[in-house]
């Protein structure tokens, strides 16, 4: 394996002190418990192969692609490791020396072949002229009845959005380590978006358009907030922070204010804002390992009802559909009750009252 990404973070490998500090808010390895799970497992395994202690394999290849990217781990690091940068690239050699899932590599066709990771060609942007450039995203295309919600919620805030024929943000191309994919797609994003300020209504598109092209991006809580006017709907909720969103944006704060400001009382999980609890829905595991997905989603989900807060709400229509699934397991199984909801329904609601 050639390790032409990797060996650039070999210094940073040797950060790691071995602490363990990453292990209590991993969660993969609250499922699993195996060590090789946990950021530092990984980081000693990227290391064995880099060094060429270790020969890459499949099972080093599961290992490292076995992660949710929720940053946890950096946040947690008193090194200050770049995890996710080590396992980004680590997971580009492995898919350079083919050692990608063929559900990886599908997506990577699919967003190649359609522009959406899903490779359905009839998901379209709502395309309309407007003032604001919105990125709505993969997810919430193939949600067309929650992106017309956001826009009209966008539009009675005196808010007009511009939305183009977009195409992936390009992060799971990059994420999951189809690098030479990533490098043609990263092009054709930057034409269609030569503009510096761009608000995005998917979290992660949101952190991933900020982080890798350098735009000034607004998450759609942050705009939506700016123009809100105060209602009173009487609930009571628990409120659960997307991974990017918080940990990557530092947005905590806004999407409280929003419930606030339309009378919801909020009941803090113990794990908010910042070391909120993974949903189990990104970095692919959700492609590719639905059970600890869904695993995952159920700690999470154990803690919200734990609250007593009837509803749960989060702006991520990742976490939204993981966590309601878990929701109706647990329900299912008599373990308690508790509904999910995104935040747009509940501004939609109130805006509409």
């Amino acid at each position: 394996m050639a390790k032409k990404y990797l060996k650039e973070w070999n210094n940073e490998l040797n950060i790691c002190i071995r602490c363990a500090y990453c292990f209590e808010g991993c969660p993969v390895f609250k499922v699993t418990g195996w060590e090789t799970d946990t950021a530092r497992g990984k980081t000693i395994l990227a290391y064995g192969v880099v060094s060429g202690e270790l020969e890459p394999s499949q099972y080093i290849a599961d290992k490292l692609f076995q992660c949710t990217y929720c940053r946890d781990c950096s946040e947690r690091c008193s090194a200050n490791v770049s995890v996710v940068d080590i396992l980004a690239a680590a997971r580009a050699d492995l898919v350079e020396a083919g050692f990608a899932s063929d559900t990886h590599k599908g997506m990577a066709k699919n967003v190649k072949e359609t522009g959406n990771i899903f490779g359905d060609k009839e998901i379209k942007a709502p395309t309309q002229q407007g003032d604001v450039p919105v990125f709505i995203g993969c997810q919430y295309l193939a949600r067309p009845n929650q992106t017309k919600m956001y826009l009209k919620i966008l539009e009675k805030l005196g808010v007009k959005p511009l939305i183009k024929d977009e195409i992936c943000c390009g992060y799971p191309l990059h994420a999951l380590g189809f690098r030479k994919e990533f490098e043609e797609h990263k092009k054709k994003f930057l034409e269609l978006y030569p503009e510096k300020d761009i608000v995005a209504l998917c979290p992660t598109c949101a952190a991933y358009i900020h982080e890798e092209y350098g735009k000034n991006v607004k998450h759609i809580t942050q705009a939506i907030l700016e123009h809100l006017p105060e209602k009173n709907l009487g609930l009571k909720a628990t409120y659960h922070d997307p991974c990017d969103l918080s940990r990557v944006m530092g947005i905590t704060e806004e999407p409280r204010e929003i419930l606030k400001k339309l009378g919801v009382e909020i009941i803090e999980m113990p794990q908010n804002r910042k070391t909120s609890q993974c949903c189990g829905g990104g970095g692919g595991i959700l492609m590719s390992d639905v059970n600890l997905s869904d695993d995952i989603a159920s700690l999470r989900i154990k803690q919200a009802i734990a609250t007593g807060a009837p509803l749960l709400i989060t702006p991520c229509p990742t976490c939204e559909q993981v966590l309601k699934k878990a929701a109706a397991v647990m329900k299912e199984k008599g373990n308690g009750s508790i509904q999910v909801k995104n935040l747009n329904d509940i501004v939609w609601k109130a805006l509409k009252s």
